[in-house]
């Protein structure tokens, strides 16, 4: 079963939906798991991004994955974990001590991630 539905905010146009492929969805729609994974990723890069133009960081890449962790608990299916691994390559490698402060930054002012009842845990390193 997918199902397509219309984001009312950001104007993209329709969206693919339906279960995962474990619960009988097609690999080619996104499920509400892996949209829930991809906002806390997402956000967090914009923000890293965000301070980087601000502070004036040429940051000449960003790549970076992220996994969520679901968990039976007492009261049901739960995300109990979000790792978000990225990647950096700057492009003045003058600045590379920034980095550290910038993952920071993002991770403070994330609204996504801050809203989630799990731990979501972000890791930037310098290739």
């Amino acid at each position: 079963m997918d199902l397509f539905i219309q984001p009312t905010m950001s104007g993209t146009g329709e969206i693919r939906v339906g279960p995962p492929p474990a619960y009988g969805g097609s690999p080619d729609a996104l499920n509400p798991e892996e949209m829930f994974v991809a906002s806390i990723n997402s956000c967090l890069m914009l923000v890293f991004y965000h301070f980087a133009n601000q502070r004036k960081v040429d940051i000449a890449s960003y790549r970076s994955s992220a996994t969520g962790k679901v968990e039976k608990t007492p009261n049901g299916l739960r995300f109990t974990d979000v790792n978000v691994k990225a990647t950096v390559i700057l492009g003045d490698q003058k600045r590379i001590g920034e980095v550290a402060k910038l993952a920071e930054l993002a991770e403070k002012y994330c609204l996504v991630s801050k809203s989630v009842a799990c731990p979501v845990h972000y890791e930037v390193a310098i290739a």
